[in-house]
Order: structure tokens, then C-alpha cells, then sequence
């Protein structure tokens, strides 16, 4: 059975029962011992090598070290990125790794090695601990479900193991439900989670429901989403980011508006997420004054690279172009979004030659360009009727910036051919390139 059905199956059927299971920390009698003291102080503030130093002689002496400074030393290892050294803490906790845990070990270091695992990636080996651990509670299933859930390609993975954590009889928490919405791959299955969240009785956290409204939204159920968002007696920062940028994204601007506006009368103050939803939704409706009272706000955030890039380019989209060059100017740091931004706004709005002078200065002094940034210096070439710089940017791209000729480079090159009348030169051009022609480049010549 496929894991969406399975999981629909399982949900109607029955709700999980309410057991969990909790590993009691016993103290160890050897905490007093110099080596153990030494070990617990590098493990809680390093540094990483001189902890992981002291694993031989642990073992040697015949010492068991406290899982919470286990847990300490797992963590310092996420945080220096180093899985090697990961699975040492591993082996000498499992005496190899074999997955037969010895008394050392417990519940609560298992769960901090399979979080280590999944959050290096490497999720077949959080899985092989997980299969391998004895004793489960809600975090080892919480913490495996949220890593296929994240992974590319693993969301039916994490349904079947939702289901298998549902059927072995405990109850998943706020986080969990959060986790694995983001796997829900149809409504149907989406409206089976939210069955579920409604058993459990989490459909009043505030955590939870922001994940089912960004989950409804995904789906593009703006009511769905709104629903939710309707029925919450409270709200945070959060749940109205997820509405604001959930009916942003789906190109409804003028609700998002108006939910900002929403906001801002419950007395809720802005972040850079909301500002950045806003301000695509200012963009998608070309409204230059909204976005101008959303200015005002960014100004706290000067540093906000994110923020000023989505600012730069709503004033380009809404065709003010002396707004944009002032923020451009003013700009602390720009990296190629800005730039690109900045050149494609110039040449849309009909100032091809000042935007092939920006992308001059981008060349001289700012990051290496991209994709994106050619399709704009091409369609200012085309809209300037610049045939021969056209010819050049075109056929140099590759050799001076690695860049290939994707199908928006050749859209433009065939528009700059066309508008310039060649057209014997533009139907050679479609016949040569390595695209089938679609209807835009068609139409064209």
C-alpha cells in the first residue's frame, strides 16, 4: 500500500494512543574522577581535538562518561562540521558500532547521534541507528520523520515511517506534526494530517498551525490556509509571516496587503520575513506607494542584503527607476541578485545603455555575473538595437563568465536579430541553436 493511502488508512482507523517511553539518566559512579571532570569541561566548552583526545583513555580506565557530556561533544562535533569524527563518538559509545548498545549508552545519546547523522546528511546512517535502537521515544521518531521529510526524494519515506511511529503507539508532538506536513505530497493526504492534528488535540498550537497553513499554501488552498488562520484565537510573528507570504507567493497581493495591514493593527511589528513577502507583493501589483511606506520599515534593517535586494526590486518592477538607483547607490554590499537586478530593471524600463554601463562596473568591481544577469544585458542589447555588442556578450559568455547558453539567452538573441531586421540571420540562429524553438522565441521573427 502506497505510504499517502497507508497513512489515510491508519489516521481514520484509530488515533494513537498516548504512551510514551522516557530512558532514566542513572549517575555514574565514577563522575568524581579526575578524567571523567576533565572530560565533561572539554565536552561542554572544548575545544573539539582535546575531548576527543581523551575517548582512549576513558576506555582504557575502564570510565563511563555522562551522556549529557556525550551529548555536549556530539554536538560540539555538528557544530565543526565533522562526521568523522562523529562516528568515533559512535564506535566508542557502541563499543564498534555495531549497533548493540552497552551499558554506557542510553535513550538520550542515541537520539543526539541519529540528530548528528541527519543533520550531516548522512540519513541511512541515522537510520541504521535507529533500526539498531532497542528502546525508542518520541524524539528518535521525531528526528528520523523530519530528516526524509527534509531530504529530496524521501517524503513517501517519512509517511511510512509517520505511520509506523503511529502504529507503535506513540503519540507525536507538536514538533512532528510540524515535520512531516511538509511531506504531505497531496490534499488528500494533507486533509488525513490535519484529521490527525485534530485527534491529538494540537490544532491549537501555534507552531502546528503555521506549518498547516504554509502546508495548505503549498497547494496553492488559499482558503484552506485562511481557514486555519481564521480559527486561531491567538497568533505570533510567525503564523502571520506564513499567511502573509503564503498569499504572496501564490499572487494574491492584495490579500497579502491586506493581511499586513491586519497586522500591523494588532500591534504586531514587522520582521525581515514579513517585508520580504510584502514587498513581493507590492511588486506582483506594481504598487509604488505601498511600497514605499515598506521602506520606511526596512530602514532598521540596513545590512539586510535579502531585504534590499527585494526592495531594489520592486521599485524596478513598478518603474521607479530614480528610487532604485538611490537604493542601489546607497547599498552597504551587493552581491550578483543585486547587481542583476539593478541591470535588468535599467534595460526593461528602457535605459539599455545605462544598464550595460552598470554591468561595465559590475565586471570592474562587483561578483562574477550570471545567468541572470546576461539574459538582462542581452534584452538591453535587443532593445537598444545594439546587434554587434549583442553578438559579442552572446558568444563570449561562456569563455568569460562559464556561463551556457540557456533558452532565455537565445529568446533574446533572436528578439535583438529581429527588431534589428535580420531576420535570414535569426531563423540561421533558431536552426543552430540546441533548443527546439518554442511559440515566444517563434514570435519573434
Amino acid at each position: 500500500m502506497a505510504a499517502a493511502s497507508l497513512l489515510c488508512h491508519v489516521i481514520a482507523r484509530s488515533a494513537p494512543a498516548g504512551r510514551s517511553r522516557r530512558c532514566l539518566l542513572h549517575s555514574d559512579p565514577h563522575t568524581a574522577h579526575p578524567l571523567l571532570v576533565a572530560f565533561s569541561r572539554l565536552c561542554a566548552h572544548g575545544p573539539l581535538r582535546d575531548a576527543l583526545a581523551l575517548l582512549p583513555d576513558l576506555a582504557a580506565a575502564g570510565l563511563v562518561a555522562d551522556p549529557v557530556a556525550v551529548s555536549r561533544l556530539i554536538k560540539l562535533c555538528v557544530r565543526h562540521g565533522a562526521p568523522s569524527d562523529g562516528r568515533l563518538i559512535h564506535r566508542h559509545v557502541f563499543g564498534g558500532g555495531n549497533g548493540a548498545a552497552p551499558s554506557c549508552s542510553s535513550l538520550f545519546v542515541s537520539n543526539s547521534l541519529v540528530s548528528m547523522y541527519a543533520k550531516f546528511g548522512l540519513l541511512d546512517d541515522a537510520l541504521r541507528l535507529f533500526d539498531g535502537m532497542p528502546q525508542k521515544n518520541v524524539v528518535s521518531w521525531t528526528t528520523v520523520v523530519a530528516a526524509l521529510a527534509n531530504a529530496r526524494g524521501r517524503k513517501e519515506d517519512a509517511l511510512r515511517l509517520f505511520v509506523a511511529m503511529l502504529r507503535d503507539g506513540v503519540a507525536p508532538n507538536m514538533y512532528t506534526f510540524s515535520s512531516i506536513l511538509g511531506a504531505c505530497s497531496t490534499p488528500r493526504v494533507l486533509a488525513a494530517m490535519h484529521v490527525s492534528i485534530v485527534k491529538v488535540g494540537l490544532d491549537s498550537d501555534v507552531f502546528v498551525r503555521s506549518s498547516l497553513i504554509d502546508a495548505y499554501m503549498k497547494f496553492g488552498d488559499l482558503d484552506g490556509g485562511r481557514r486555519v488562520f481564521d480559527e486561531m484565537v491567538t497568533r505570533d510573528l510567525i503564523v502571520w509571516n506564513s499567511i502573509i507570504a503564503g498569499f504572496a507567493q501564490s499572487g494574491d497581493g492584495v490579500g497579502a496587503i491586506e493581511l499586513f495591514m491586519r497586522m500591523k493593527e494588532a500591534g504586531f511589528l514587522s520582521n525581515q520575513g514579513t517585508l520580504t513577502s510584502v514587498l513581493r507583493a507590492c511588486t506582483g501589483l506594481v504598487t509604488l506607494e505601498v511600497g514605499r511606506q515598506v521602506h520606511a520599515h526596512v530602514l532598521k534593517y540596513d545590512k539586510d542584503l535579502i531585504l534590499h535586494n527585494a526592495l531594489l526590486d520592486m521599485y524596478c518592477k513598478c518603474g521607479s527607476l530614480q528610487d532604485a538607483d538611490a537604493l542601489f547607490g546607497r547599498m552597504p554590499q551587493r552581491d550578483v541578485i543585486s547587481w542583476s537586478t539593478m541591470i535588468s530593471g535599467l534595460a526593461q524600463n528602457g535605459r539599455s545603455i545605462e544598464a550595460l554601463k552598470v554591468f561595465d562596473m559590475m565586471k570592474s568591481e562587483g561578483p562574477r555575473p550570471n545567468h541572470i544577469t546576461m539574459v538582462g544585458v542581452l534584452f538591453a542589447c535587443s532593445h537598444a538595437g545594439l546587434v554587434e555588442d549583442g553578438w559579442y556578450y552572446f558568444s563570449s559568455m561562456e569563455k568569460l563568465f562559464g556561463i551556457q547558453p540557456e533558452r532565455e539567452h537565445c529568446n533574446c538573441m533572436v528578439d535583438l536579430l529581429g527588431r534589428a531586421g535580420k531576420l535570414d540571420d535569426a531563423v540561421k540562429f533558431i536552426h543552430e541553436m540546441n533548443f527546439q524553438p518554442d511559440s515566444l522565441i517563434l514570435s519573434h521573427i
